[in-house]
């Protein structure tokens, strides 16, 4: 199941990164997107890899002014990685680019087929809340 929609519904967003960056990169700016600021060691728990690769990929993300560090007020050994405001302009960018090939992919379905995609979709997230 995951291969089908990783394969069918999420390459369709993350294409839209194709030469831009490496998945590693795009997975960090879709958790920053989505979670904000966040301190090394819990975006590197997200992305389920090491402080030390995190370090590589913020760094490439800051080379490319997508990302940026500010030090942790309450614990000076700890930086706070957050998208800046391109980084942000950018991860729009590509959303929207993905919701148009998405859509576009949707586009040659019937009416009942939405139908039946729809109550699939509902039925996956309803057993996923579930887990």
């Amino acid at each position: 199941m995951r291969t089908i929609f990783e394969r069918k519904i999420m390459a369709a967003y993350r294409d839209t990164y194709r030469g831009e960056l490496g998945a590693a990169q795009v997975e960090a700016l879709e958790v920053l997107w989505q979670e904000g600021k966040m301190r090394q060691q819990d975006l590197a728990d997200a992305l389920r890899t090491s402080k030390q690769h995190v370090s590589k990929i913020v760094g490439r993300l800051e080379e490319l002014g997508l990302a940026g560090l500010a030090p942790d007020e309450e614990d000076g050994r700890c930086h706070w990685i957050f998208l800046t405001e391109e980084g942000r302009a950018f991860v729009a960018h590509h959303i929207q680019e993905g919701e148009e090939r998405i859509a576009a992919l949707l586009s040659s379905l019937t009416g009942q087929e939405r139908a039946e995609l729809d109550q699939a979709m509902e039925t996956v997230a309803r057993l996923l809340e579930k887990a």
